[in-house]
């Protein structure tokens, strides 16, 4: 080939992110987007009554890499925003993670200085301590704060993986599971938060405007993709493609579920418009024992829209467990067996030397929005 080219799958961020880099290093990009829209999970759109919500649950972006946060910034105005979570236990909301002022609601003011007190004495280089270290820390009051801890806000089995340790269900959960041992009351501890003016959508659409970069959407890639396993070489239109071939869907659609189809999680989501100003006192409550609100988030927070009389709750049901042909799988579903099927699919994958899986649903990992776009650059750092 006279010029390099490059194919991307699927135009979440991940997607959209390595299309811009890849074009900005001289590539000519030809994307493909099953939807009629890009986005992925971080699509937003406005509500009748004018308010930008974010269509599958909240995203924040946090991190700690400058570098990342100034390629965002390449395309569209950012806020600061600090993200504040209540969580709803026995009648009573309290900043999650449980900081001290979360302690003292829910046990009273001796108890709490006293929890606090040995939390500093078990751990005490640690701002926040997980849950696993709380049930394994040998001090009894400490284990019974985890257990309290995995029963009221962990109980709908969000973050557990194999019964003893916990991870996320996406990025938005990840701190459920923590202690924090300072006032703070942020969700995040990282240096730099801050939410997009125009919304996540309107940022991907200025990264993939660019004329090296040809987008088609409605269109399934496999339909002018082949993958030859004879050679492991990828066809495009029954030509030989040899340029990168980013890859961001579930991976067992590529290979027509040949060992079984990965789970996903995935919810309800219902929006609901209030005319008022703002309706809750911050951007999410947790309601972990309600069989069918666990998460209501007021979107208003996450836009800094100035809409007068006028707000929307985004109510999110229970997580469910989906496999196969879900347009938009929310969340890998992590366990053990999970990761060996996964590991199967991807031991094919890697047979394709041009062939680059992207983001957390290929990659079958809970990535935050900062860690998609930094495994992106580590791609296109890579060619």
């Amino acid at each position: 080939m006279k010029n390099k080219e490059a194919l991307v799958i699927g135009l979440g961020i991940s997607g959209c992110t390595a299309a811009r880099m890849l074009a900005d290093a001289g590539y000519s990009v030809t994307c493909f987007e099953s939807e009629s829209r890009i986005g992925g999970i971080l699509f937003d759109e406005l509500r009748p009554n004018g308010v930008r919500v974010q269509s599958f649950g909240p995203h924040i972006f946090h991190t700690n890499n400058e570098n990342v946060y100034s390629f965002l910034k390449r395309f569209g105005s950012f806020f600061p925003y600090q993200h504040h979570v209540l969580v709803s236990i026995g009648g009573k909301r309290v900043p999650l993670p449980l900081n001290p002022r979360s302690l003292e609601i829910l046990f009273g003011e001796k108890q709490a200085s006293s929890l606090l007190s040995r939390i500093a004495s078990a751990f005490p280089e640690e701002r926040r301590v997980s849950v696993d270290q709380l049930t394994s820390s040998g001090d009894p009051k400490l284990i019974d704060l985890g257990r309290f801890m995995i029963e009221n806000i962990l109980s709908l089995d969000l973050n557990r993986i194999d019964g003893s340790s916990f991870l996320p269900a996406d990025d938005s959960f990840m701190n459920d599971a923590f202690v924090e041992t300072t006032s703070d009351d942020s969700y995040y501890t990282d240096k730099i938060q801050a939410m997009p003016m125009q919304g996540f959508t309107d940022v991907m659409e200025r990264m993939i405007d660019h004329p090296a970069i040809t987008v088609f959407l409605n269109l399934n890639a496999l339909s002018r993709l082949s993958f030859h396993e004879d050679d492991y070489s990828i066809l495009l239109d029954g030509i030989p493609f040899k340029g990168p071939v980013v890859y961001t869907p579930s991976l067992d659609k590529l290979f027509e579920y040949r060992f079984g189809a990965l789970p996903y999680r995935a919810g309800t989501i219902t929006f609901k418009d209030i005319p008022t100003d703002f309706q809750n006192e911050c951007a999410v409550i947790l309601s972990p024992k309600d069989k069918e609100t666990i998460r209501m988030t007021e979107s208003k927070y996450l836009t800094l829209q100035a809409l007068d009389g006028q707000t929307s709750l985004c109510l999110e049901g229970p997580f469910m467990t989906q496999a196969k042909n879900l347009s938009t799988p929310f969340e890998p579903q992590i366990t053990t067996q999970n990761l060996e099927l996964y590991g199967k699919y991807l031991d094919l994958a890697k047979k394709y030397s041009s062939l680059h899986l992207l983001g957390r649903i290929a990659c079958y990992k809970n990535l935050s929005i900062a860690e998609c776009i930094e495994q992106a650059s580590d791609f296109i750092s890579s060619l």
